[in-house]
């Protein structure tokens, strides 16, 4: 089984004064590491990558190759899942 990971900072922009933003980390799963691959390519949306197709061919090429790309304070990832952990954790008295 294999994960995509997203990370992104979404701002929220209530007037140009005002904005708030937060870290929000996405991940999805796939049986194989080709649906993720394609899910992940889709992830590329950043409008840096959108408005040059040399970039964005980069970037994709750089994802298929290190299984990991970043641009400014995006990320996206694909990692194989390697199992649910059994966490123990004992109570302090």
């Amino acid at each position: 089984m294999y994960s995509v990971i997203r990370h992104t900072f979404d701002i929220d922009v209530k007037d140009k004064y005002n904005s708030q933003g937060e870290w929000k980390h996405f991940v999805w799963l796939f049986d194989t590491e080709e649906e993720a691959m394609t899910y992940a390519i889709t992830l590329l949306d950043n409008p840096l990558l959108t408005a040059n197709e040399h970039y964005l061919n980069h970037a994709i090429e750089t994802l298929q190759e290190g299984k990991f790309f970043q641009v400014g304070r995006e990320s996206v990832a694909v990692g194989k899942v390697m199992g649910k952990l059994q966490v123990e954790f004992k109570e302090e008295h």
